[in-house]
């Protein structure tokens, strides 16, 4: 595996809301880019189609996901094994995170620091693209799901609780 992509973001939610988006099929599908569909295939595992524009291509992919390393709600290693569907190959991704809590504008640790590492292998004709167009593909997709955790946290705050 090679490493793609480190960074950290700021996402607008405290990590436990962080966490239950990763729990929930439905908000993930909401959350992640491409994702075409997506069902919990068992505790901390699921399978989904997603797809990926590269440059001229959109690629779609059927992925089996799963966690790993577990320490709700402050780490993660996030493990994605797939298959572009029509391009021979497979790629897995290794994406390891850490949910910290942090001072946002609505109070001390209202909003949560993501810091991650994304470490990716390929094979195939998926291979042919070379790292710096996946790396750019991997951040702009990273650039939307941040912004869709922080609009799927403030409609989950915005709906009214159940008890």
């Amino acid at each position: 595996m090679s490493e793609l992509v480190r960074d950290r973001v700021v996402v607008n939610g405290p990590p436990a809301a962080v966490w239950a988006i990763l729990e929930n099929p439905a908000a993930l599908g909401r959350v992640l880019p491409g994702a075409e569909s997506i069902a919990a295939t068992g505790p901390g595992r699921f399978h989904s189609v997603l797809a990926t524009r590269i440059q001229f291509l959109t690629v779609r992919a059927e992925v089996d996901a799963s966690f790993h390393d577990a320490d709700p709600p402050h780490h993660l290693r996030l493990r994605l094994d797939g298959r572009p569907r029509g391009l021979a190959g497979s790629f897995s991704v290794s994406i390891p995170f850490d949910l910290e809590p942090a001072d946002g504008p609505a109070g001390p640790g209202t909003t949560t620091k993501v810091s991650y590492t994304v470490d990716l292998q390929v094979t195939g004709r998926l291979a042919v693209f070379g790292a710096p167009l996946l790396r750019e593909t991997m951040r702009r997709q990273i650039g939307v799901l941040v912004a869709n955790v922080d609009r799927e946290l403030g409609a989950a705050a915005d709906r009214p609780s159940d008890a």
